[in-house]
């Protein structure tokens, strides 16, 4: 008992090597597997939803209006936008757009430039301003955040709400040339003044009018495309000003005013709102027609379990054979060797203890490593119930067994007689060594063979092994879980942990037979 509370006093003495190696490195490697349990956990239940409908993310997106909200474009724009964005207010000084910027509290700042309005209705009119100079189509700025896509997207809402506008603006002051073919017609049924001869011409593909008396009586008329269009009428004029939607003559177009802009961004913003128009996008889960390829949850809950499992590889190897290495040799080294050759307790007894107190430390970590490795597996929306008891059962005892092989390693490193700093560079270069060569930093598949080959040399790779065919997982994916192969991969484990003992004890008997 006195050996094991010794040694145990000696590990807590070197806790720095366990925080750094086992708590941190553990972190780190549990931090990868979550990336990996997360999407994977994404990926089986994206044919589980409710609403089987494409819902992008919502984008945050400022509007600042320097134009004073001239025909209603900057409400409208709002308006627009808060069906597929969220909208923030900004103040409009440069240093508060700057700080947005950086800050990346918005993904996208819209700002509507001063006398934005009046362009416009200029560019629609006929291109040219007061001066006569040819005009563009006036553009708003835009500032977008280099974090994601979210901003571009937005960007593109708001080129498709002006675009509308311009559209709308653009139509409604459009003139409408009739043929004279359905004017004479028209012409004739209000001169015959009788409420039931009204005239109607049929030109092309139906255009047709008809016509009553010129007392204030109502003509309705349609032209080629099948737009109608009614109204009270006295004379031929008032006639063509009906159908064209303007009374001015072909030469002198109507110039658009703020009203007609007002009316195009309300049209444009009921566009946005017309379900017709904007149809959700549905989303088709076609399964793949061979259905073993099919991951269900029981395969993505085991894939999950096993390669979090796997991850314990580089922590515990560098954690348990650095420790191991440190506290066995403070017992062989100096006064302290001395005193207890001269114990009564026979060496071997007191070295068996001391080993085996360090063994079952080894064993508690795994438990703390499968703890963990559960309760991200729930973070994540996975739940372990998914695997198989027997999977389960094979993965941890493959854990505990790779475990007792690292303190093998330490135990052989101490009879060695190495020191600390050496037996840190022995643990990080085949730690390394361990980490990329057994699938689990590296897929398999790109793998060279001579790497692979080199691979199978380290009991890293048959640690792996041995869980993927606990779980039927990687290397075992296509004959699915194998107990023999289990067996065989663990057994290879297991014989890597002998062979450190042997060297171990065929090292330390020479030295103490020198001295």
């Amino acid at each position: 008992m006195n050996t094991c509370k010794a040694t145990l006093r000696i590990l807590s003495a070197h806790k720095l090597y366990l925080i750094i190696y086992l708590v941190l490195l553990g972190i780190l490697m549990l931090s990868m597997s979550w990336s990996m349990l997360s999407s994977s956990a994404s990926s089986a239940n994206a044919g589980t939803s409710a609403d089987p409908t494409y819902d992008p993310g919502r984008p945050t997106v400022a509007v600042v209006d320097r134009d004073a909200n001239r025909g209603g474009v900057a409400d409208g724009m709002r308006s627009y936008l808060s069906a597929s964005s969220d909208l923030t207010d900004l103040p409009d000084d440069p240093e508060t757009l700057q700080q947005a910027v950086a800050s990346h509290w918005t993904d996208l700042i819209v700002i509507i430039p001063d006398g934005f309005a009046q362009g416009l209705l200029d560019a629609t009119a006929d291109g040219t301003d007061a001066s006569g100079k040819a005009v563009e189509p006036p553009s708003v700025q835009t500032v977008t955040s280099y974090t994601s896509g979210a901003g571009t997207m937005a960007g593109m809402t708001v080129n498709g709400f002006l675009t509308i506008t311009r559209t709308a603006l653009a139509g409604s002051i459009a003139q409408v040339d009739l043929p004279d073919q359905v004017l004479d017609g028209i012409r004739a049924g209000i001169e015959s003044g009788s409420a039931g001869a009204g005239a109607a011409g049929t030109i092309g593909s139906g255009s047709n009018a008809s016509g009553s008396d010129s007392s204030g009586s109502t003509i309705s008329g349609s032209d080629s495309s099948g737009s109608t269009v009614s109204g009270s009428v006295a004379s031929l004029d008032d006639l063509k000003a009906a159908l064209t939607g303007r009374s001015e003559t072909k030469d002198s177009p109507r110039t658009p005013t703020l009203d007609d802009l007002s009316k195009a961004v309300t049209r444009a913003v009921d566009v946005s709102t017309d379900k017709d128009a904007n149809r959700a996008i549905a989303v088709v889960d076609v399964p793949d027609h061979d259905e073993s390829d099919a991951a269900s949850a029981e395969q993505v809950a085991a894939g999950g379990f096993g390669n979090t499992m796997k991850t314990a590889l580089y922590p515990l190897f560098l954690a348990m054979t650095i420790c191991t290495s440190i506290i066995l040799s403070a017992f062989s080294n100096g006064e302290v060797s001395r005193r207890l050759i001269a114990s009564p307790q026979r060496m071997t007894t007191m070295a068996l203890q001391r080993t085996a107190t360090l063994c079952v430390f080894a064993l508690l970590v795994c438990v703390l490593y499968l703890a963990a490795t559960i309760a991200l597996m729930a973070a994540a929306g996975l739940t372990v119930a998914d695997v198989s008891p027997s999977g389960l059962a094979m993965t941890f005892g493959s854990t505990c067994v790779y475990a007792l092989m690292t303190v093998a390693c330490g135990f052989m490193l101490s009879e060695c007689g190495v020191s600390e700093v050496a037996a840190n560079g022995f643990a990080n270069i085949f730690g390394l060594a361990f980490l990329f060569s057994s699938g689990l930093s590296v897929p398999l598949d790109i793998m060279p063979a001579a790497m692979v080959a080199l691979a199978k040399l380290l009991p890293g790779w048959w640690y792996c092994v041995a869980i993927d065919n606990a779980l039927g997982i990687g290397t075992a994916s296509a004959a699915g879980a194998s107990v023999t192969g289990w067996l065989g991969s663990l057994a290879l484990v297991a014989l890597f942990g002998g062979a450190f003992l042997c060297i171990g004890l065929a090292v330390g008997r020479i030295r103490r037979s020198r001295k």
